[in-house]
């Protein structure tokens, strides 16, 4: 998740090892949703795209990664209301779409509009 970690060296974290639990970042989705990162745990961070339905948060989608040794591991997939996978040892699958879903974020605007709300 290279933009990932692009927006959060823009928001003053040189990696996600720096965040504090409960520390988020959250950056404007534009005509988009939002994009938010957030530390839940010792290791483990959670990058999403949230919407409300009837009261309730919803993800589509939400991936939480295992960062230990360095490595971002998938271990969370969920995709309300339909999909949720969850594999302490990884989810190689979403690996892969986590990567496009980088490169989309990137092409999205969401990495520059993170620096640029940062040089303000």
């Amino acid at each position: 998740m290279k933009a990932v970690k692009e927006i959060l060296q823009a928001h003053g974290y040189d990696s996600a090892d720096e965040m504090e639990i409960g520390d988020r970042v959250t950056v404007d989705g534009g005509a988009l949703m939002d994009l938010t990162v957030e530390k839940i745990g010792e290791d483990r961070l959670s990058v999403a795209h949230y919407f409300t339905q009837l009261g309730d948060l919803m993800s589509d989608p939400e991936i939480v990664f295992d960062l230990a040794d360095g490595v971002w591991r998938p271990i969370r997939y969920t995709q309300h209301p339909h999909v949720h996978e969850y594999n302490t040892d990884g989810l190689p699958s979403v690996g892969d779409f986590a990567e496009q879903w980088s490169e989309n974020l990137r092409s999205q605007g969401f990495v520059e509009r993170a620096q640029e709300k940062t040089d303000e």
